[in-house]
C-alpha cells in the first residue's frame, strides 16, 4: 500500500512539473532584428594599457536608435572579469591590464530598437555577435 501511495505522489509531482513552462516562448524564433559585428578590431599595447579600436559598420538597420553603444567583455586568464560600456558610437577604449596575464576582449555592438520596431514580448536591446581579440 505504501508503494502505491509513493507512486501516486511521484506521478502527481511529474505532472505538475511538466506543465510549468511556456514552450511557445522557447520555440519562438521569429525575432527579426540584428546588428552587424564591429569591423577592423585591433589593439595597441603601451606598458600596461591596451587601446582597442574598431569601426562601426555602415549598414546599421534604420530600426535602431542612434547612437549605438559598444560592450567590451574583459576575460583575464580565462575568467570573465568585467564588462565595459562605450557610449555615443565612440570606436575605441583604453583598458589597464596586468602584463603578466593573458587577456581576451570580446567587442559587441549594442543597439536599442525604435518604438515602432519594438515587438511585444521581446526586449528592445539587441547585441551583435562578438568579435574576439587576444592579447598575450
Amino acid at each position: 500500500m505504501r508503494k502505491i501511495g509513493k507512486l501516486i505522489i511521484v506521478a502527481l509531482i511529474l505532472v505538475l512539473f511538466t506543465g510549468c513552462y511556456d514552450r511557445d516562448i522557447i520555440d519562438r524564433k521569429d525575432f527579426n532584428h540584428s546588428l552587424p559585428k564591429v569591423e577592423n578590431l585591433s589593439y595597441t599595447l603601451e606598458g600596461n594599457v591596451v587601446r582597442l579600436s574598431w569601426q562601426i559598420p555602415g549598414n546599421i538597420p534604420q530600426n535602431f536608435n542612434r547612437p549605438l553603444e559598444a560592450s567590451i567583455q574583459v576575460v583575464e586568464d580565462d575568467i570573465y572579469r568585467q564588462i565595459i560600456s562605450v557610449f555615443d558610437e565612440v570606436n575605441s577604449a583604453q583598458i589597464t591590464i596586468d602584463p603578466n596575464k593573458e587577456y581576451r576582449f570580446i567587442v559587441k555592438l549594442l543597439g536599442f530598437l525604435t518604438p515602432e520596431a519594438k515587438e511585444e514580448g521581446f526586449t528592445d536591446r539587441v547585441f551583435s555577435e562578438g568579435v574576439i581579440i587576444k592579447i598575450e
